[in-house]
């Protein structure tokens, strides 16, 4: 029973809190039941006999997709973002090529993907910390001058949209292909908010669907062009008498949990709300004297345009912070981003997200007295946000 301990153990700390961890989300409990059904321990191939309903259920999982998405072609094989990553890497550049991106952590925020392990060389694109936002004059020079054969958009660290539609017609022009990493912003992608990478010029979105995308922990890989999903497929999708290529197995219950999220989710509604739960959040801790990152952006008024809020303070305080926060039940990582994702589906308002917003500036500024009264209200909060209700 000490498995079952700690699960239960892992069960409080996470649900007795208010989880504002950006690369997390809350599952509805239809959506779950899949993982702990017979097909998580099976194949779909169809070398092996009593294979059809799989297929047919995966198949139709890949079509909900196309239609959220508004793509011609969707690839749910990846059983992770990395996974799906790393199949447009290998599928789209090869040894020795530089791969543009956004540069990982400060200032930038992109994924912090080893490319030299692969073989590749990362050509970071030039990123203003103070605007935070990929400098774009410098940007369209530098791919001018390398010429990468693929461009990857997107990152972990964000609050504003990429320039997509400008670095694509860059790479175009000169034969390239632009890749966007919507893993953080997948779900509000689905939803009509934040941008729209493939209208915008990217010939590939590609994500995982468990932080804004609020399903199980896998990858997601969509394009229009039928030429670049035949070549990730080859890298993605398992041929048993050809040997296994990135994927082995698809994690079938995963597919069929993405599928429920797919079709059960109100995407207009989920994604306006998260947005707007997270201007709420960023305006209340800025009113109270909280720095925040990249306020002095040029061209974007809002201090957030996705679900991200990032404080500006330096890494040893963050993680310090972190844990302070946690001790009052409040869950975020050692950057100090705060995410909405999951409180929005747990049926936050903008109210209520203006007054966990000062609720977290009260425990930032009182390190060593916290008011009784913050304690009690985030009590109140989390027991009045038990179930998924968007």
């Amino acid at each position: 029973m000490i498995i079952e301990e700690m699960l239960s153990r892992h069960e409080t700390a996470r649900l007795d809190s208010l989880n504002l961890i950006v690369s997390e989300n809350r599952m509805t409990a239809r959506a779950l039941s899949p993982l702990s059904s017979d097909i998580a321990q099976r194949y779909a191939a169809d070398f092996y006999h009593g294979t059809a309903p799989a297929r047919e259920m995966a198949e139709h999982v890949a079509n909900l997709a196309s239609e959220v998405f508004e793509a011609r072609y969707a690839n749910l094989s990846p059983i992770s973002g990395n996974m799906s990553l790393l199949a447009v890497i290998f599928a789209l550049s090869g040894v020795d090529d530089h791969v543009g991106r956004i540069p990982p952590f400060f200032p930038g925020g992109g994924y912090p993907l080893d490319y030299a392990v692969f073989n590749r060389k990362p050509l970071p694109l030039p990123f203003s910390d103070k605007n935070w936002q990929v400098d774009l004059t410098a940007a369209i020079s530098l791919l001018n001058e390398v010429r990468p054969p693929l461009v990857v958009l997107g990152s972990s660290i964000v609050t504003y949209p990429m320039p997509v539609r400008e670095i694509s017609d860059v790479v175009h022009a000169y034969g390239g292909l632009v890749a966007y990493d919507g893993s953080h912003s997948l779900g509000l992608i689905a939803g009509g908010q934040y941008q729209d990478p493939l209208g915008e010029g990217a010939d590939l979105l590609l994500g995982s669907t468990h932080k804004t995308f609020p399903g199980p922990q896998g990858g997601l890989i969509l394009t229009n062009s039928e030429e670049i999903h035949k070549r990730i497929e080859v890298l993605s999708n398992f041929r048993p008498l050809n040997g296994p290529t990135l994927i082995c197995n698809p994690h079938l219950a995963r597919i069929a949990a993405t599928g429920i999220v797919l079709e059960e989710t109100d995407w207009k509604k989920y994604a306006k709300q998260v947005v707007e739960n997270a201007r709420n959040i960023a305006a209340s801790i800025q009113d109270e004297g909280i720095p925040l990152r990249g306020v002095t952006a040029e061209n974007f008024p809002e201090l957030t345009y996705c679900h991200q809020v990032l404080l500006d303070f330096p890494l040893d305080d963050s993680k310090r912070l972190r844990d302070h926060l946690g001790k009052h039940r409040v869950n975020v990582d050692g950057f100090l981003r705060l995410g909405v994702s999951e409180i929005t589906r747990l049926g936050f308002t903008a109210e209520e997200c203006k007054e966990l917003g000062r609720l977290i500036a009260a425990l930032l500024k009182n390190e060593r007295e916290v008011p009784e009264s913050v304690d009690r209200r985030i009590g109140e909060m989390i027991e009045a946000h038990r179930e998924v209700v968007l």
